[in-house]
């Protein structure tokens, strides 16, 4: 959810700034393009799976963490754009956790029933993957680096209450910066700040200097008339 906002601010940061044309991509030469695509695929089964135990969702762990591999490539292939390292901090931070922690994000019972209004500590089963989302519950003192797991939360009134990671929060900021680099420079200012080459040069400079010599001499005849 926190990405998706990252997309969306960031578009309509774009738009405020440049105007329709903040939505014409053609500039943006990305490299690798399909990876994006496809690591985003590998973690839907995961995001798909149930409230269950750990152990059954190793399948979908596997993809999950290849993912990640797929995301940090296409990173490294486009580290030229501004926002794109950001991305790659926060993916790797999200790494690092999730590694630590068996393979899955972990969250807290508390912030668990804290993003599911009217759900019980007792509900939040420790050790189960949390449905539909890439978490395992863990209570705090089991949890390696948890200040970097699911622990800032976006509580109800929010019409979708959802726990997010600093990693998450940077791979968001990233993609803001991202998208304002959308907008492509305009033809005219691309010729006008393109520089001349030398042989054109030679020929201005030779012009130039044949336009001195002709007024020169006309000037000097003029003198003699007088």
């Amino acid at each position: 959810m926190i990405l998706a906002m990252a997309v969306i601010l960031g578009l309509a940061l774009s738009l405020a700034r440049h105007g329709p044309g903040a939505f014409q991509f053609a500039d943006l030469q990305l490299r690798g393009l399909w990876l994006a695509p496809l690591a985003l695929a590998l973690q839907v089964p995961l995001l798909r799976m149930p409230f269950c135990p750990a152990e059954e969702v190793l399948v979908p762990q596997v993809l999950f963490l290849l993912s990640h591999v797929l995301l940090l490539a296409f990173v490294w292939l486009n580290r030229q754009y501004d926002g794109s390292l950001l991305v790659g901090l926060g993916i790797v931070y999200n790494l690092a956790v999730i590694l630590a922690n068996g393979g899955l994000m972990p969250i807290t019972p508390e912030t668990a029933a804290r993003i599911n209004p009217g759900a019980s500590l007792e509900q939040c089963t420790i050790g189960y993957h949390y449905g539909f989302s890439k978490d395992i519950i863990l209570p705090r003192e089991e949890t390696r680096l948890w200040l970097m797991s699911d622990v800032l939360v976006l509580p109800a009134p929010f019409p979708w209450p959802t726990a997010f990671s600093l990693g998450d929060l940077l791979i968001g900021a990233g993609i803001v910066g991202l998208l304002q680099a959308t907008r492509p420079e305009p033809a005219h200012s691309r010729h006008a700040s393109k520089p001349s080459s030398p042989a054109v040069s030679r020929v201005h400079g030779r012009r130039r200097h044949g336009s001195q010599n002709q007024n020169a001499k006309e000037l000097t005849e003029r003198r003699f008339v007088r």
